[in-house]
């Protein structure tokens, strides 16, 4: 077991990516499992506040300790097992979810939910049920986690496998590995049926499995996670399509969607039609970030889509013609599109694709602001009401923007640039109105990068108090004396 105390030395541990701030006494990094185990006792039994912490790239401060120790996984590196006839991979939460691509993709598999940021840990996408570019097309990681281990605050284990332990309506009851039963009474809360992530996972009769993904260290510490995995694709079209009028730039997106989502259902090599499982948008500002690493951009862009579709050779000409015709409909900039078809080309459009949140926190750091950035969505029929109201209204605080993300799942990152406390006031005050006017179409406070330590009010007024209290309770019988991630969701 490692220990730190050296305050430099822990340095880094204490905030995130959000760039918020915290203090703990002692950082422990334990070097197995075993090892975990007993610092996760330790620290009950001399009831001191315990923080898990992952790599660190998390967006909302949800592993920013408030005090207490931190507990960092950074050594719990191990691929335990692989199955390719069951098709399961079983590691430890510290591993990079990059490793696991790489390694599942040399045996011609991979598991499709991936993050913009390679290097998080795969525990840390457990806890907040990390999403990513593919998640339009696959879901959230929440699809493909099979299994679970998990210590309670008092070094206790819970085994999860999906499939085998569901609630009898509201009422949930688990059991410990020393033999100790657990009844849960889980509220009745109105969870959106869109891309969330935003508090605990609550329905009648769900799988137990599902409580512990998202809910950020809160109620337990992940040891072990499985997940499944399919094969890769035989291949895959990518493209980066500028556009230079706005208005047709969402009108194709809305056609794209429509046709992928039919189109997604189906055996994507019977398909010959769009069929795109990454719909990514940049708005002109976005673009006009990133010009200065990519002067190949055509100077009257006046925004982008990068897209993905899996193909068959069969249908490779197919799909290119449905493709040249709608982007040609709808962009007078078709002739400029990159096209991406070997793996050097697509991690060229990747990377262009994850510049812009490096050039984004760039701005934020250079002027040590916390992070501004929201994580709303709503459902499709709304989303091109929810998209004027957000230009319409940041148009008015006359601060320096972004808009870009997912937008096949309708949920795009508005990030704003503030300078001094004047321009935070104001940009708060569109963040709120914007939750509200996302919450009354029935949209989501966080959409991939939950709660944490900074949006804990817009949790409480996505659900109201007797929710959260509801979701306090299940805390309070998992975790009795209040120890794990303390003030990550709740006060």
């Amino acid at each position: 077991m490692i220990q730190r105390t050296d305050i430099d030395t822990i340095q880094s541990y204490l905030t995130d990516a959000s760039n918020l701030q915290g203090s703990a006494d002692v950082v422990y990094i334990p070097e197995d499992i075993k090892e975990l185990k007993q610092i996760i006792i330790k620290c009950h039994s001399e009831n001191t506040p315990m923080n898990p912490a992952g790599a660190g790239t998390g967006l909302t401060g949800s592993r920013v300790p408030l005090s207490g120790v931190v507990i960092s996984t950074e050594k719990l590196t191990k691929i335990i097992s692989i199955d390719k006839t069951k098709q399961r991979i079983t590691v430890e939460p510290g591993i990079f979810r990059s490793e696991i691509e790489s390694e599942l993709g040399a045996l011609g598999y991979f598991v499709p939910p991936s993050p913009t940021e390679k290097n998080s840990a795969i525990g840390g996408n457990v806890a907040t049920n990390a999403s990513g570019a593919r998640t339009f097309k696959y879901g959230a990681i929440r699809e493909f986690i099979t299994g679970l281990k998990v210590f309670l605050f008092n070094g206790e284990e819970i085994i999860l496998r999906r499939g085998e332990n569901f609630a009898n309506n509201y009422e949930l009851k688990l059991l410990t590995e020393s033999g100790r039963k657990i009844s849960l009474h889980l509220p009745s809360i109105n969870m959106p049926e869109i891309k969330h992530a935003a508090g605990y996972f609550l329905k009648p009769n769900m799988d137990a499995i599902d409580l512990f993904i998202g809910s950020e260290g809160t109620l337990g510490i992940i040891s072990e996670i499985e997940l499944s995995f399919i094969p890769l694709p035989e291949n895959v079209l990518g493209g980066i399509i500028f556009f230079d009028d706005e208005n047709r730039h969402i009108q194709f997106v809305e056609e794209v969607r429509r046709l992928s989502k039919e189109n997604n259902l189906k055996d994507y090599r019977t398909v010959s039609d769009v069929s795109a499982r990454v719909l990514e948008f940049f708005d002109v500002n976005s673009v006009n970030l990133l010009r200065d690493k990519y002067r190949q951009i055509p100077p009257d862009a006046k925004g982008a889509i990068w897209f993905e579709q899996e193909f068959s050779s069969e249908n490779e000409s197919a799909v290119l013609e449905s493709w040249a015709t709608i982007i040609s409909e709808y962009s007078a900039l078709g002739d400029f599109t990159w096209i991406a078809q070997n793996e050097k080309e697509h991690e060229n459009l990747r990377q262009f694709r994850h510049e812009l949140p490096l050039q984004v926190y760039e701005v934020y750091s250079a002027n040590s602001q916390l992070k501004l950035g929201t994580d709303i969505a709503v459902p499709d029929v709304h989303f091109q009401e929810s998209y004027q109201f957000v230009k319409q209204e940041i148009q008015k605080l006359q601060i320096p923007y972004v808009i870009f993300g997912h937008i096949g799942n309708c949920h795009l990152h508005t990030n704003i640039f503030i300078k001094d406390e004047e321009e935070r006031k104001r940009a708060y005050e569109f963040y709120d109105a914007y939750i509200e006017h996302s919450l009354k179409l029935g949209g989501t406070v966080s959409a991939e990068h939950g709660i944490g330590k900074l949006k804990k009010k817009y949790l409480n007024k996505m659900f109201g108090q007797e929710a959260i209290n509801g979701m306090k309770a299940i805390k309070q019988i998992l975790d009795e004396k209040y120890l794990l991630n303390v003030g990550t969701l709740f006060d």
